[in-house]
């Protein structure tokens, strides 16, 4: 890129920094994007596999599942039974790291492909755009199923390519059917992991169809042999999910029957009242804010340039560079991006999460256009900022007490001086994201036992909030009780306000960005307003004070 800085004598060293920095978001940013990323994974094998309390959401009903279980098992359960066999205690912060683990090197393959996807020529710009982008240091490094999908999605575009460079009919047939082979199977794990990996696989099927006609000269006997390995490869690898699926969900209350997760979860979003529970978006929210949000303005604008000139036949790099790249760039690329940006657009619940498998062709089809080459300093500052800003938006600030905060919990009931003062604790969160349970690392013998409880308020009212805190334990253990409240500071003054001296601060995470409130953040000032709180809570002083206000209230009509 001329005058940006990434035609400067060490882009490998600042590609390897940009490396290290992914490696500090991924085991050291706590920022908490979505609840997704948690009770889509970790949440799910944490309680099989370590014995620990965890919370399965609608998806995981064995009655109706909705995902499969084996992309959970193989990035999250293998790495958590690898843990438990190397240490006795299951600490949160080791589960954090191990959940992490397999995602950080996942991203990697974005790299190995975009480096494969673009010309020679242009391999370190494009790699130095990547490992940039703040989509590689929040959403790629966690266990998002987005994640997965936008591996798959970046594998089946190099294996296409590896494709079309291989000429059948001059000695390279075994690996013309290994590509084809390894596609088949790259689709299946895509579609099992997320149903609408479809959506982006689409005109990659569609090319490689194309390509197998062509190659076998529209004889259909020819072509019956060249898909045969592919069909039977993901006929096996269905199969294989199918089982895995049917074994994990077995259900004693029904017959047993074959589990089609993929076909569940499609069933499960074509009813609106379903999606309705979720939330439901305008269908321009992909192409108007989401799409924008993932790439950035400035990456968008080179993408919008490069699709102007393959419309207007006018892209000068790629004139200069025909064949292959150039059938990849107008074929793949152009389609792959509208084919899964519409499609996905038909569902009126959108996150934009769910375009992140589009980062990887859409720097592809601009760097192999060759204007983001000789993009001026104005862009690349703008990239820079920009990526920044959303980087430790989403990855350090944005919720991003709730995962520290359950740390801090599990080492309050769990690291008594001495072993002395046994306690029972109630923990309760308000006003935060969903606390994922297996992060606090409680046996589920604890919570059996009624030693250790946790709930959630969600957005619970002030008066909810205090009803609960009320509620009686339900252990008869004679052990003294500790009850916790976790919330904003902003949330907390309410309650403080209408029972005085009935909660006291024991512990603060730093920082803790709540984007739904704002402006009562700023009210109270910035250190209390970027914190989240660990009050220690006297519900018999609550109850005191909750009575006097009614009583008070009562005279006063």
């Amino acid at each position: 890129m001329a005058s940006t800085g990434l035609d400067s004598s060490s882009p490998r060293f600042l590609y390897l920094g940009l490396l290290a920095i992914r490696v500090c978001f991924a085991f050291l940013g706590t920022g908490y994007i979505h609840p997704d990323e948690y009770f889509q994974n970790g949440e799910v094998v944490a309680g099989n596999v370590l014995g620990i309390h965890s919370m399965l959401t609608w998806e995981w009903d064995p009655v109706f599942p909705c995902r499969s279980i084996v992309p959970v098992c193989l990035t999250t359960g293998f790495p958590l039974s690898l843990l438990s066999s190397l240490l006795r205690a299951s600490a949160p912060q080791f589960i954090f790291v191990a959940e992490r683990l397999p995602f950080l090197l996942s991203s990697l393959i974005l790299d190995y492909s975009i480096y494969h996807l673009v010309h020679e020529s242009a391999r370190l710009q494009a790699l130095l755009l990547i490992s940039s982008s703040y989509v590689m240091h929040t959403y790629q490094v966690r266990p998002f199923s987005n994640s997965l999908e936008a591996v798959f999605v970046a594998l089946s575009l190099v294996l296409l390519k590896r494709l079309f460079l291989s000429e059948a009919g001059q000695g390279k047939s075994q690996r013309v059917s290994i590509y084809l082979a390894s596609l088949a199977f790259t689709a299946v794990c895509g579609v099992f992991t997320r149903i609408t990996f479809a959506a982006f696989f689409l005109p990659i099927a569609l090319e490689v169809l194309k390509w197998g006609l062509r190659t076998s000269r529209f004889s259909l006997a020819v072509f019956a042999r060249l898909v045969s390995l592919p069909v039977l490869v993901a006929v096996a690898a269905s199969l294989g999910f199918v089982y895995a699926d049917t074994v994990y969900f077995q259900n004693t209350t029904r017959p047993a029957h074959l589990e089609l997760t993929p076909l569940n979860f499609l069933r499960y979003n074509m009813l609106p009242s379903n999606l309705a529970e979720h939330g439901l978006h305008p269908r321009w929210l992909h192409l108007v804010v989401n799409l924008p949000m993932i790439a950035t303005p400035g990456l968008l604008y080179y993408v919008l340039w490069s699709e102007f000139d393959i419309f207007t036949s006018r892209s000068g790099e790629e004139q200069k560079k025909p064949g292959v790249v150039q059938l990849m760039q107008r074929s793949k690329f152009l389609h792959l991006r509208w084919s899964a940006t519409s499609l996905l657009s038909i569902q009126p619940h959108q996150e934009p999460r769910f375009l992140t498998p589009l980062l990887v062709p859409m720097i592809a089809m601009a760097v192999n256009n060759g204007r983001i080459l000789r993009a001026g300093r104005s862009f690349m500052i703008f990239w820079v900022v920009a990526n920044s800003v959303l980087a430790v938006l989403f990855g350090v600030l944005h919720q991003g007490g709730v995962v520290p905060s359950l740390f801090r919990i599990h080492d309050m009931i769990y690291r008594t001086p001495d072993g002395t003062d046994p306690r029972d604790f109630r923990i309760v969160y308000w006003k935060t994201y969903m606390p994922p349970r297996h992060l606090l690392a409680v046996p589920q013998s604890d919570i059996d036992s009624h030693n250790v409880s946790i709930s959630d308020l969600a957005g619970a009212s002030a008066n909810s909030a205090i009803d609960a805190l009320l509620i009686p334990p339900a252990s008869s253990d004679p052990r003294p009780l500790s009850t916790l409240l976790v919330a904003p500071f902003h949330s907390v003054n309410d309650l403080i306000e209408r029972s005085p001296g009935c909660l006291s601060e024991r512990a603060r995470v730093f920082p803790h960005l709540d984007l739904d409130h704002i402006a009562e953040a700023v009210r109270i000032g910035w250190k209390d307003g970027l914190s989240l709180g660990i009050f220690d809570v006297d519900p018999v002083c609550m109850e005191k004070a909750v009575w006097e206000e009614r009583a008070a209230s009562t005279q006063s009509i």
